[in-house]
C-alpha cells in the first residue's frame, strides 16, 4: 500500500510540472491523465480472488470500474480542489469515492433504464442476467462506502464529515431525479413542461455530475459555506448543459463511438427537451402518435419507432433547438463562473474548470 501512495504521489508531480511547462494543456487532456491517477487508487478497492465460488461475482463487482468512464466528476472533484487552494492528494480519495459511485450506479441504471450497451460493451445485466448485476452494483456500492469511510479518516477538522454529508445529499438527490423519470414513464405522464425537465435534471445528473463534484473539491479544501452556495450559481446551468447534450448525442452520435446504443434513449422512454420541443411543434396526428408511443412498455417499442421519432426531431428543429439551450447555460454558466473565480487566485485548475464548460457542449462521447 505504501509503495502504491509514492508512486501515485510521484505519477502527480510530474503531471503538474508537465502542467507548468505546457500551460496550454487542454481540459480533456487533464482528464485523460487524471483518469490514470483515479484508477491506481480506485483499483486498490477493487476485490481480487482465486476462489473458484466467488470468482465470477467479483470479475463482476469490477467489470465497470476497469472499463473505464471518462472520469469527469472526478477531474472537476480535483481541479475545484486545487483551485480552492487545497491538497490534491487529499482529494484523490474523494474522487476514487465519486468514480466508484458512478459506476456502481450505472449497473442499476441499465437494469431500470433496460439499456443494452455501456462503455462500448454489452451491459452488466446482459452478460450475467438482472438478479447477478444488480448483486454486484450492491457490492460495488457498499466498496464505495469503504473507500469513503476511509476518506472521512483521512481528513482533519470537520472536513470528514462535511465531505460525508455533502456525498450523502448527492446520492439521495440523484435517486430522487431517477424516481421523477421513471415514475413519468411508468404512470405515463409524456407531456411536461421544461421547467418540469430542469427539475429532472437537476435533480438527476446536474447535481450529481457538476454541482456536486466541485462542491467536495471545494470542501477538501476547506472552503466555507457560502462557497457551496455560490457554486450552485454557475453550477446549475452547467450540470443542465452537461445533460442536455448527453441526451442529444444519444441521438446523434455513432453507437461504436459514444459506447451506448444511439437513439436508445427513445427506446427507454426517455422525457428529454427535444421530445418537449417535439410535441409542441409537430402536428395534431404526430402528437397523438408520440404520447401513445411513448406511454407503451418499453418491450412494446422498435427501432423502427425509435428511427420514426428521430426524423420528426430532425424535421422539426428539436435537436437544434436543445444544442442552442445547452449553448444558453453554458453562457450564464460561464458568467457566473466569472463573477464567483474573481475572488479566487488565478490558477491552471481556474482555467480548466472554466474551459470543461465549453467542453460538455462540443463532446462526442
Amino acid at each position: 500500500m505504501g509503495n502504491s501512495k509514492t508512486a501515485i504521489a510521484e505519477f502527480f508531480n510530474s503531471v503538474i510540472k508537465t502542467f507548468i511547462v505546457k500551460n496550454f494543456m487542454k481540459f480533456e487532456e487533464v482528464m485523460r491523465e487524471y483518469r490514470e491517477i483515479v484508477f491506481e487508487k480506485l483499483k486498490e478497492y477493487l476485490p481480487q480472488t482465486n476462489s473458484n465460488l466467488l470468482g465470477e461475482f467479483y470479475r463482476m463487482v469490477r467489470e465497470y470500474s476497469e472499463r473505464k468512464g471518462k472520469y469527469f466528476r472526478p477531474t472537476l472533484l480535483l481541479l475545484s480542489c486545487e483551485m480552492h487552494g487545497g491538497n490534491f492528494n487529499d482529494a484523490l480519495l474523494p474522487a476514487v469515492v465519486m468514480q466508484l459511485s458512478e459506476d456502481w450506479i450505472l449497473i442499476h441504471d441499465d437494469i431500470e433504464d433496460h439499456s443494452e450497451e455501456r462503455r462500448h460493451k454489452p451491459t452488466l445485466h446482459r452478460i450475467y442476467g438482472n438478479e447477478l448485476a444488480l448483486n454486484a452494483g450492491d457490492a460495488l456500492h457498499i466498496i464505495m462506502w469503504k473507500a469513503l469511510g476511509d476518506a472521512v479518516r483521512n481528513l482533519a477538522n470537520n472536513r470528514g464529515w462535511n465531505l460525508f454529508d455533502k456525498m450523502y445529499n448527492i446520492l439521495i438527490t440523484t435517486t430522487e431525479g431517477q424516481y421523477i423519470e421513471l415514475s413519468w414513464i411508468r404512470h405515463g405522464k409524456v407531456d411536461i413542461s421544461e421547467e418540469e425537465y430542469y427539475e429532472l435534471i437537476y435533480r438527476k445528473a446536474g447535481y450529481y455530475t457538476v454541482i456536486g463534484p466541485l462542491q467536495l473539491g471545494a470542501i477538501v479544501a476547506g472552503a466555507l459555506e457560502n462557497n457551496l452556495k455560490d457554486i450552485e450559481r454557475f453550477g446549475k446551468p452547467f450540470g443542465c448543459a452537461f445533460q442536455i447534450w448527453d441526451d442529444v448525442m444519444n441521438l446523434t452520435v455513432d453507437t461504436k463511438l459514444q459506447g451506448k446504443e444511439r437513439g436508445g434513449d427513445i427506446l427507454e422512454g426517455k422525457r428529454t427537451l427535444m421530445l418537449i420541443h417535439l410535441l409542441k411543434n409537430c402536428t395534431l396526428t404526430e402528437r397523438d402518435y408520440l404520447i401513445t408511443l411513448f406511454r407503451k412498455p418499453r418491450s412494446q417499442r422498435t427501432w423502427d419507432d425509435a428511427n420514426y421519432v428521430l426524423e420528426l426531431m430532425e424535421k422539426y428543429g428539436s435537436i437544434e433547438y436543445a444544442i442552442q439551450k445547452s449553448k444558453e447555460f453554458i453562457k450564464n454558466a460561464k458568467m457566473e463562473f466569472d463573477r464567483y473565480a474573481s475572488n479566487l487566485p488565478d490558477s491552471m485548475a481556474k482555467k480548466l474548470i472554466r474551459e470543461a464548460m465549453d467542453f460538455v457542449i462540443s463532446r462526442d462521447k
